[in-house]
Order: C-alpha cells, then structure tokens, then sequence
C-alpha cells in the first residue's frame, strides 16, 4: 500500500518525470517551461508537495502553494486568502484508482477545516469534474485557457473549483441581535 508523504517530498528527478509523463495525458498538457517552474518554487519553499509512494515508486503527487489576502474589488470587503492546488499529477499506472480524491483529502487533513481550497482543471475533463464535485469543491468559474492546449489550434475552457473552509469557531451573534434559523 502506498504511503502519502507530505514535506520535502520526492528528489526532484522523480518529479520531474511524473510531471512530464502526466502532462501528455489527454487533458493535462503541461509545457516544459512550467514543469520547471513548478520544480524551482518547490525548491524554493514557495509551493508544497504532497506525494504518494509504493516501496520507492513515485505514483501520484499534488503541489499546492498558499495566497492571500487579495482584495480583488478595491475598497470592498471582499478578501481572498487560502490553498491553491496547482496540480495533481498520476502516472498511467495509478490513474482511475482514486489518488487524486486521496491527495485532496490528505490536504484538508493536514491544513486542517480552515482554510478555502481552489483548484482548476479542463472542463472537458469529465473525470476530474465529478471527482472534484464528489470531494466537495464547488465549480466557481469558467475561462479560456489557451496556454494549456496542445496543438495550440486546440480550445481549452479551464474551470476553477472551491471547497469552502470552515470558520474556527461559529461566529457569536452580536450582543442584542436576534439570530433567525
């Protein structure tokens, strides 16, 4: 059974391999360009690896990094902060075994039931459409996404999904307030 192994993660070959072998699955093209983009800032502290490991085999990994606060409506209220899931990669011999509804689970685990999760993938993708509905995210928005086609002439609609965290404590209602429900 496989052991997922959250820190420094794999040596960065094994990454890389995975990275590049996932992205020529059919939905997840992934430009070199961005595979060692992904590889600095995983160097650099900036993004988290979550992997899952059989007897030294690297199967599956998920990189998430952290953001917030961003204020996206100037002088509004509105204050974004969280997790992003900037990918979850499986090799074809892991795929269609539920590692990625696991990566995502294991990331609530560690991050605890406070903070909100964004993650995105192609929206012709079926497959990780309903496993990010069955895991509790919640499809946000939709947008063109030419960077991540492949031929170019290709069109790719990304969709980005939420799973809303949950307050550390319930919220008190104000002294005098009369609270409905």
């Amino acid at each position: 059974m496989a052991a997922i192994v959250h820190g420094p993660g794999p040596d960065a070959g094994r990454l890389a391999r995975l990275l590049r072998e996932a992205g020529r699955a059919e939905h997840d093209y992934l430009p070199e360009e961005r595979v060692a983009g992904y590889l600095s800032r995983l160097a650099h502290g900036e993004v988290e690896c979550l992997a899952a490991v059989d007897g030294g085999t690297l199967g599956a990994a998920l990189l998430y990094s952290r953001f917030g606060p961003v204020h996206p409506v100037p002088g509004s209220f509105l204050r974004l902060a969280g997790l992003y899931v900037e990918e979850v990669v499986v090799t074809g011999d892991w795929r269609r075994s539920g590692w990625s509804r696991r990566l995502l689970a294991r990331l609530r685990e560690i991050e605890g039931a406070g903070p909100d999760i964004y993650i995105d993938c192609d929206a012709a993708n079926g497959a990780s459409v309903a496993m990010m509905r069955a895991a509790g995210y919640v499809r946000v928005t939709d947008y063109d996404d030419p960077d991540r086609t492949e031929p170019p002439s290709r069109r790719r609609t990304t969709s980005v999904f939420r799973q809303p965290g949950r307050p550390a404590r319930r919220p008190e209602p104000a002294r005098g307030a009369v609270t409905i429900g």
